[in-house]
């Protein structure tokens, strides 16, 4: 579902887990299906390796999946009703005094208005929402003494999916509503009496992970994780993973045995073999209960089809990433998902959703004022505006990643920043503010002793000389 309590974790409304669609093993013939799947490859634009034409696999320790809806066919529509109700519950929670309380209210009875039209204006129900966000925000700013963008970004997050703006009340489930303290509670914690720690628990990144009680299996796994990850022998990886499946299974530990798919779908990805790292990552994101796999598990996939050409169900395991992720405030995969979103939408020049969704993740990196998160976003938000050639903002992003990289000291992301931003400069014709740049790299790859790429910075400053 979209998110309920905290905002600015954007948990857009799915319904039922995106289910991937079945691949062959190389070299196996395509079935009768072969007709869609044309019609699909004709809809893309990159070109597609011959294992994409696949559609249905068998493997080994894995169960035979009989073939599924692709995730768009599963893609739900959530109603403005749903987003008013919604909104209204925030105001409360929030403890916003009546004068705020009335002005957010103004907003959304012009929204009102127009969701009871035949036919709704969009434009002027996007307008009033984005607008009773801004005031909810400088209310909880003004309380919490920080800049807060959360009930914004909620509402940006909103507007990257499928909205039905025709009013419908019947629409608002109850299971998707905000859960929210009892009114007591609410009453008590106004946001002006909000602690730090509980301040800080909406912007934080809180991860849980699962340890099995049985020694056994956690020897066993630890074993197979090892062994995938280090050992080049392909056949001792499996019989480990397979050793540690089994028991498992018998154990009927549920979780374990989602975290060994897991595993081995990684193990598979790495390796090349994409059928069964599809199938496994399928296996782990049905099993678990665990949000942070299912999450993990979309993204691998979406990638596997992005690199086939195939943007439409990359997207959509994407789009289902950035929902899970946001059950659990896992904000560094919500920000990896919009930002290969951006990614996307820039390799196809659509300028204007490459930035809607980079725009997003920048602002949910700001949050977390973590800078290590903030240097990693806005580099890859720079190579989108480079790609989409706006020189101004690639460097005005990269001054941001430079700068947050500094303060935790990473010398090597800093040195690749100031080449990068030299890169740009000397495509500008900026000869001279590229040379500042490159010195700076070769000074900064001095102190961090990185030898192999001082080198790489000579060169580059002699072609500049040229």
């Amino acid at each position: 579902m979209y998110n309920g309590v905290y905002p600015t974790y954007i948990r857009p409304y799915t319904g039922v887990k995106p289910k991937i669609v079945k691949r062959k093993e190389d070299g196996e013939q395509q079935s009768s299906n072969s007709s869609s799947q044309n019609e699909t490859s004709q809809s893309q634009t990159r070109q597609i390796p011959a294992y994409t034409n696949a559609t249905n696999f068998q493997l080994s320790g894995y169960r035979n999946i009989q073939a599924v809806k692709k995730p768009e066919e599963n893609k739900q529509t959530i109603n403005v009703s749903q987003i008013l109700t919604d909104f209204r519950s925030t105001t409360g929670a929030v403890g916003a005094p009546k004068e705020i309380a009335d002005e957010v209210n103004t907003y959304l009875g012009l929204v009102e208005t127009q969701v009871q039209k035949e036919i709704p204006n969009k434009k002027i129900i996007q307008t009033n929402l984005k607008t009773a966000s801004q005031v909810l925000d400088d209310y909880i700013s003004s309380a919490l003494k920080t800049k807060s963008n959360v009930v914004e970004n909620w509402v940006d997050a909103l507007f990257l999916q499928k909205i039905d703006y025709k009013a419908d009340p019947n629409a608002i489930n109850p299971e998707f509503k905000i859960n929210f303290e009892d009114s007591e509670t609410a009453k008590s914690q106004k946001v002006t009496e909000l602690k730090p720690e509980i301040a800080a628990e909406i912007i934080q990144n809180e991860k849980k992970s699962y340890v099995p009680a049985d020694e056994r299996m956690k020897k066993l796994f630890i074993n197979a994780k090892k062994t995938a990850a280090n050992e080049k022998d392909t056949t001792k990886a499996l019989v480990a993973l397979k050793t540690a499946l089994n028991y498992a299974e018998k154990l009927d530990d549920k979780q374990m045995q989602s975290m060994i798919y897991y595993e081995t779908a990684d193990f598979y990805n790495k390796k090349g073999h994409f059928p069964q790292a599809l199938k496994g990552y399928k296996i782990a994101a049905d099993m678990t209960e665990d949000n942070n796999i299912v999450a993990q598990s979309y993204m691998k996939t979406g990638k596997i089809y992005d690199d086939a050409g195939l943007i439409e169900p990359a997207s959509q395991h994407w789009f289902s990433a950035i929902s899970y992720a946001g059950e659990t405030d896992n904000v560094s995969i919500q920000i990896k998902a919009l930002t290969n979103l951006a990614n996307v939408a820039g390799e196809t020049f659509n300028k204007a959703t490459a930035y809607q969704y980079a725009d997003v993740a920048t602002q949910l990196a700001d949050q977390t004022q973590d800078d290590k998160i903030k240097g990693y976003t806005y580099k890859k938000v720079s190579q989108i505006s480079e790609y989409l050639k706006d020189s101004s903002k690639a460097l005005e992003n990269l001054k941001i990643s430079t700068k947050s990289y500094l303060n935790i000291n990473d010398g090597k992301n800093v040195i690749n920043n100031y080449i990068s931003a030299a890169d740009i400069m000397n495509e500008a014709g900026n000869k001279a503010k590229a040379r500042v740049l490159l010195n700076k790299a070769y000074l900064k790859a001095i102190d961090a002793d990185n030898k192999s790429i001082l080198g790489e910075i000579s060169q580059r400053i002699a072609r500049l000389a040229s």
